[in-house]
């Protein structure tokens, strides 16, 4: 019989080869986070309430008219009863609405606190609560505002209250501008995520790749954009206005108004 040969050495040693996992990359993570919470409030919200029938520069000029009442004010009462008024308001919309509504104000709250809170340090206490009582309801009242108002009633509230069209009219490309831009970084950055699967990047490639990209998109449709915008006849004047109506919708934030004026003329020092 023939032995039984014998197998090489090489054959017969065990090696474990380590497996490397990818690592994923937290700069797309984050900046994609980032571009989907800029998205979801530049977009138009889906729940309606009765609030968003009314007039948009009714409503605009409601909310000024409590900011500048609650800043002219010296009263503790009446801005008592303004905070009160407005957490009312705030209560009567849908449970969908709330949620957003106060975490929007607690974000810019944090932001607000970390300019005010040293002023205990100078020993002003009292004031600095009443500043601070007095800030919080300014911020509540814009989130209140902001949450029943999409940007194109905001913008119909600028023209309505008779701002520069000029102006309205920069602001509104200025807005829709953004929300494309944001779009097309968004979907770059997928992009960059699908094919880098298992890739190491490196952070200053991917940023100058991504400024490139961004930069020459933005050429291209503001370029496109400004030629549209002169065979549709733009000659640099806009004459777009929007007449200010009254609704029966709006009586509610007229009798709101009504009623912090005369009770800024009777609890006055």
């Amino acid at each position: 019989m023939q032995p039984t040969p014998k197998l090489p050495d090489w054959l017969n040693k065990t090696e474990i080869i380590p497996q490397t996992v990818a690592k994923p990359d937290r700069f797309l993570i984050q900046n994609l986070r980032l571009l989907t919470a800029i998205l979801s409030r530049l977009a138009q919200p889906t729940i309606r309430h009765q609030s968003t029938r009314q007039t948009p520069g009714i409503q605009l000029l409601s909310l000024l008219i409590t900011i500048l009442i609650v800043v002219l004010t010296h009263s503790f009462l009446l801005i008592w009863l303004i905070g009160l008024l407005t957490l009312i308001r705030i209560c009567v919309l849908p449970g969908q609405q709330i949620g957003p509504l106060l975490t929007r104000v607690a974000s810019i709250s944090l932001g607000a606190l970390a300019l005010i809170l040293p002023n205990f340090g100078l020993g002003h206490a009292e004031t600095t609560w009443y500043f601070i009582i007095r800030t919080e309801i300014i911020l509540f009242n814009i989130g209140f505002f902001l949450q029943l108002i999409t940007w194109p009633a905001f913008i119909l509230a600028l023209r309505q209250l008779k701002l520069p069209g000029l102006l309205v009219l920069t602001l509104e490309i200025s807005l829709k501008y953004s929300h494309l831009l944001a779009q097309f970084l968004q979907e770059s950055l997928w992009a960059i995520r699908l094919r880098s699967t298992g890739k190491a990047q490196k952070r200053q490639h991917l940023v100058g790749s991504l400024i490139g990209r961004l930069y020459l998109s933005a050429r291209a449709y503001m370029t496109e954009l400004y030629q549209a915008m002169l065979l549709r006849g733009y000659t640099g004047h806009v004459n777009q206005q929007a007449s200010l109506t009254i609704t029966r919708y709006d009586w509610r934030l007229i009798s709101w108004d009504l009623t912090l004026i005369c009770l800024f003329c009777f609890i006055r020092r």
